[in-house]
C-alpha cells in the first residue's frame, strides 16, 4: 500500500513539474519576443515565397516555350503565331444611334 502511495506521489509530482516547465517556457516566450516583429517577419517571408513563386513560374514557362520546339518539333500550345491568324477578323460594324 505503501509503494502505490509513492508511486502516485512522484507521479502527481512529475506531472507537476512538467507543467510548472511548461508555463516557465511559455512566460520566457511572452517576456523575450515581440509579437510586432513577428507578424512582420512572417508577412515578409509569406511576400518573399509567393514573388518567388511567381518568378519561378513566368522561368519556367518560357524555359518550357524555348524547348517545347526542340523536343517535339511543333509550335508550343498557346503560341500566337504572328505570321497568320487562324481566322480572319470580321468585319468592322457601323454603329447605329
Amino acid at each position: 500500500m505503501r509503494r502505490k502511495e509513492l508511486a502516485r506521489r512522484r507521479e502527481l509530482v512529475v506531472r507537476q513539474l512538467h507543467a510548472l516547465a511548461d508555463d516557465l517556457e511559455e512566460l520566457w516566450k511572452a517576456a523575450t519576443r515581440d509579437p510586432a516583429a513577428e507578424q512582420r517577419k512572417e508577412r515578409g517571408w509569406i511576400l518573399l515565397t509567393g514573388a518567388l513563386g511567381a518568378v519561378s513560374a513566368m522561368v519556367s514557362r518560357k524555359a518550357m516555350a524555348k524547348l517545347w520546339p526542340i523536343l517535339t518539333g511543333e509550335s508550343p500550345p498557346g503560341a500566337k503565331e504572328a505570321t497568320e491568324p487562324s481566322q480572319p477578323s470580321p468585319a468592322p460594324r457601323d454603329r447605329v444611334s
